[in-house]
């Protein structure tokens, strides 16, 4: 078989935001660390990265090299870290592999091998919580290897939220962000920090400079208290603002029980909504929290009454995708030639 690595650039490194200028597997730029050093960690963990090609490789095996592996008490080995493969159209690809670990914790490289059959798309998920340190492909030695199909969405979706945004609490890579760029066949960056999402304003300029079709904005858990969200919320919408006066906004308080902090800070992030609208702002939205879950019982959508299971960022997924779809979100939505 045929090694390759990311060097080649057929081979398409998504969700990674300035990957192909640092060449780093890391969320953040340089700049935010150095001026949050507590945003370290969450900037080596590689949420939502993949890689993406079309081959008709009959054989693909892929492998990660990991570093600081480690149990997460509120994941299941399977999605903090192990990989996931899927063969076909991004939008409806089916399972192909588990890309795991012989020893769960121990092996410093996790790796699989699966079948192709004919010319596809292939997708590969990173594994969200070790820090990677390398990627290797293998194809037949005579097989073809060719850029992937582009996404039907023609820029990506960016996140920006708690450790709900950063997928936390799922049995799988398939939390909210993950779901809705499957739905719209997007590409995606999530900027979700668990625990560390605190309304920074320079993430504010720097999320409001990547071309993006949609942005969604929650970090109402990380808000130690509702006088802080009050004081960064609409300053850094108005900070995103500033650079980026158009494209839609989805703003989202927590989804939790309906308590009255629940409310209060509800209401601090209408504010912002309501404000936007009073100043001519036709592209911003807001949903509360407590209406994330649809008509399922939130008792049954949570693990730990705060952080969505598989059922609850599911039920996140489809209450986002039905604002976008009713409102037809955002002009431009398709490629220009669909």
């Amino acid at each position: 078989m045929k090694q390759y690595d990311l060097s080649d650039n057929r081979i398409a490194l998504e969700g990674l935001y300035g990957f192909e200028s640092h060449g780093r597997f890391r969320r953040y730029p340089a700049e935010i660390i150095a001026a949050y050093p507590r945003l370290a960690e969450a900037d080596k963990k590689c949420v939502g990265a993949r890689l993406r090609f079309r081959t008709d490789s009959g054989s693909i095996r892929v492998a990660f090299r990991l570093s600081h592996q480690y149990v997460d008490r509120g994941m299941s080995f399977y999605q903090a870290n192990a990989a996931y493969a899927f063969v076909g159209p991004y939008a409806s690809a089916s399972y192909a592999a588990l890309v795991s670990a012989d020893e769960p914790y121990k092996d410093e490289t996790i790796r699989t091998e699966f079948r192709n059959d004919g010319m596809n798309d292939i997708t590969v998920f990173f594994p969200q919580n070790p820090t990677v340190e390398g990627v290797c492909i293998e194809l037949d030695e005579t097989a073809a290897l060719l850029p992937p199909t582009p996404h039907r969405t023609a820029r990506p979706f960016v996140f920006y939220g708690s450790s709900i945004t950063q997928q936390g609490h799922t049995s799988t890579f398939l939390a909210y962000p993950t779901l809705l760029s499957r739905f719209f066949d997007a590409d995606f960056y999530n900027f979700g920090a668990s625990g560390n999402a605190m309304g920074e304003p320079e993430i504010a300029e720097i999320l409001a400079r990547i071309p993006k079709s949609l942005f969604f904005f929650d970090y109402d858990h990380n808000a130690p208290t509702a006088a802080f969200l009050r004081e960064t919320h609409e300053a850094f919408f108005r900070r995103f603002r500033a650079i980026d006066p158009a494209t839609p906004v989805i703003m989202t308080s927590r989804p939790a029980a309906d308590t009255e902090e629940t409310a209060a800070r509800a209401a601090i992030i209408r504010e912002t909504y309501d404000h936007a609208l009073v100043r001519g702002d036709r592209n911003v939205y807001f949903i509360d929290g407590t209406t994330l879950f649809g008509d399922v019982d939130p008792a049954l959508c949570t693990t730990d009454r705060t952080h969505p299971n598989d059922l609850g960022h599911y039920q996140i997924a489809k209450t986002l995708a039905r604002l976008i779809l009713k409102e037809n979100l955002p002009a431009g939505f398709r490629n220009a030639n669909e």
